[in-house]
């Protein structure tokens, strides 16, 4: 995947975390993406998938979330809770690397699992690779 097809891409970030909401945004913006739409839970991020003006591509999420967490977001999206997104892949991001973790996200056919802090050329790499690019 080229810089330039980097540089298309609208991703979504959700998590609860106001510092790692900026971490997270602050490294998808250096690996160049367009743009960031920033959520603190999977039900606050169904509602803005749902009222996105620009059709998001890609989404990393964090796993434990109040209100809606990763798995059952993930869940409402992959069986079309929100029109039209359904196939958008998906990074589950966690501070636990755990062996549960790891089977619960594969169970889910999330698109890679990164454990936080993620470094640029790491999510640039799993950004590719969920692209199938």
């Amino acid at each position: 995947m080229s810089g330039q097809e980097i540089a298309s891409l609208n991703v979504m970030t959700v998590e609860d975390e106001a510092f790692s909401q900026q971490v997270i945004a602050k490294v998808l913006e250096e690996v160049g993406v367009a743009s960031v739409t920033v959520a603190g839970n999977g039900a606050e991020a169904l509602d803005k998938l749902a009222g996105a003006d620009s059709k998001i591509h890609f989404i990393v999420c964090d796993i434990e979330m109040p209100e809606m967490g990763g798995y059952e977001f993930i869940r409402q999206v992959c069986y079309g809770a929100v029109p039209g997104c359904k196939d958008i892949p998906i990074i589950m991001l966690t501070g636990k690397d755990t062996d549960k973790n790891a089977q619960k996200a594969r169970i889910h056919k999330i698109s890679g699992f990164l454990v936080k802090p993620a470094k640029p050329n790491t999510l640039t790499n799993a950004i590719r690779h969920a692209l199938g690019r």
